[in-house]
């Protein structure tokens, strides 16, 4: 048996049987002798991936995810079309190869886009290069499969856990970061995810064990048999702690009521960050009042007291809905949406039961944006006649925010967006927020005076980026004054060990 120290992403133990993933699709060279057939193989090939897509939007486990729609949006667009059935009638290129070219143009001109938001789409084109090629070769993993699996691949996209969904265990991946989709996805569906870039045999027996940063090769039946009871035991030690003496909060970050069992399986304080763009996603149509006010009370009510914090839909770049196109985030979409923005706070403010609701604006750059939403909300508050109690505040996470901290004096709180601002501040893609030693003392300084900030006006600081789940950049921004955190439910079992070394 060999132990390797590995790099953890998503946090737990695993083990199971290594099953190589990467792709090794046939890509014929030779000219077509019949361009019809090899565009109608084409189309019949995406129309089948659009397919699956749409049924996974269905399916509970994956229903909430937002890049579902972004990529058959892309697999839907006629331009795509248009280009790979020029190169068939033209070149008499193999549907395959058609599409292969026209897929790694795309790739190789946002590998050199200065936009990190371009950079990022950048996985979502390899994932569906992936899923069409497979199409295209009549090839599929999941027909072979049984038992637990160690997923390794190259690079851990999206589409690899939903064809192994019955089966994964854990993943390793030679590259990938923090923020990726696929992380994102282990993370909540508590599967161990970690780097490591040196050759696993097929079939090799694997035990991931984040606990001491360790991978196992070649692991005996008897070790694996002690695994299998102390996952056992595990279960039945993830609540956390109790860290009020030190005025400590660790929340979650969740995006639908099914993630709020976890909140109170782990003895959570509360929700920190509700992404409520996901409540939106799947419907061909505005949602009601009504079915607004339902989710949201829902919420509340399983909550059973305990704190949260609903963000305002926060759409555009990557994450669309089909009845509102829109290119970027930010103020502006609540101003040309009016009626969804006020029926979504109206619901927010009725579900109040507790009076211990926070109402969070994202993307905000001045203090302008900000009072005109907060007065927009008041006034909806006021006319309703609405007299629970509310804080109304927003996320910090743009670089002219950043900057411009000093203007930001009237706010109840302000929760620290790293996901966003460390991409803006540092041009870094979501793979690349991971390598977080290039550029976190910067940042820890720039924080620093967000700290000061708050402390001075008395404003209520949290944070509830990614980074705010990785042990040892929660250490430095403890270290600072940071005492609400909120976090992947999956990182608390390893944000619970942080905090007893800071408090000791």
């Amino acid at each position: 048996m060999e132990t390797i120290k590995i790099k953890a992403i998503s946090e737990g133990i695993a083990y199971g049987r290594a099953l190589n993933v990467n792709d090794d699709f046939i890509i014929k060279k030779g000219l077509c002798s019949n361009s019809l057939l090899e565009r109608q193989l084409f189309r019949q090939s995406v129309n089948e991936v659009i397919k699956d897509l749409e049924a996974l939007k269905s399916d509970e486990v994956f229903k909430d995810e937002e890049f579902l729609d972004v990529h058959i949006m892309i697999l839907k667009d006629p331009v795509l079309f248009s280009e790979v059935d020029s190169l068939i009638e033209s070149k008499r290129y193999y549907a395959e190869r058609a599409f292969d070219t026209v897929i790694n143009g795309y790739i190789e001109k946002f590998n050199g886009a200065n936009s990190v938001y371009l950079k990022e789409r950048n996985l979502d084109f390899k994932d569906i290069r992936s899923r069409v090629l497979k199409k295209l070769n009549r090839h599929y993993f999941k027909e072979n499969v049984s038992g637990k699996l160690i997923l390794v691949c190259n690079e851990l996209y999206p589409s690899l856990l939903m064809e192994f969904k019955d089966n994964v265990a854990g993943v390793i991946s030679c590259q990938g970061g923090q923020t990726s989709h696929g992380a994102i996805l282990c993370k909540a569906r508590e599967i161990p995810y970690i780097i490591y870039d040196g050759t696993i045999n097929e079939g090799t027996s694997i035990i991931i064990d984040t606990r001491t940063n360790s991978l196992m090769i070649n692991v005996p039946k008897e070790i694996i048999k002690q695994y299998h009871d102390l996952k056992k035991e595990l279960k039945k030690k993830k609540r956390m702690s109790d860290y009020s003496k030190y005025k400590l909060k660790i929340m979650a970050n969740v995006s639908a009521n099914e993630d709020i069992s976890k909140v109170m399986d782990y003895n959570m304080y509360g929700v920190g960050l509700y992404r409520t763009e996901f409540v939106f996603m799947n419907l061909d149509h505005p949602m009601s009042y009504n079915d607004q006010f339902r989710v949201y009370s829902d919420a509340v009510d399983m909550l059973n007291g305990k704190c949260i914090t609903f963000r305002t839909f926060d759409i555009g770049d990557d994450k669309q809905l089909s009845y509102m196109k829109v290119s970027h985030k930010g103020v502006d979409n609540y101003r040309n949406n009016k009626d969804l923005f006020q029926n979504q706070v109206l619901a927010m403010m009725n579900a109040n039961k507790y009076s211990n609701m926070k109402i969070m604006f994202p993307m905000i750059e001045t203090i302008d944006e900000f009072k005109y939403l907060r007065d927009w909300t008041i006034k909806l508050k006021r006319e309703a006649s609405n007299d629970s109690y509310v804080k109304i505040g927003m996320m910090l996470e743009t670089k002219k925010a950043l900057e411009n901290i000093s203007d930001f004096k009237d706010i109840d709180f302000m929760s620290i967006g790293t996901n966003d601002l460390t991409s803006e501040l540092y041009h870094l893609n979501r793979n690349e927020i991971l390598n977080y030693n290039a550029y976190i003392d910067s940042l820890i300084e720039k924080l620093k005076a967000v700290v000061c900030h708050c402390q001075t006006y008395n404003i209520e600081l949290s944070i509830c980026g990614e980074l705010a789940g990785v042990p040892e950049v929660f250490k430095r921004l403890y270290d600072i004054g940071i005492r609400q955190f909120s976090i992947s439910p999956s990182n608390a079992k390893a944000i619970d060990i942080a905090i007893k070394e800071c408090v000791q």
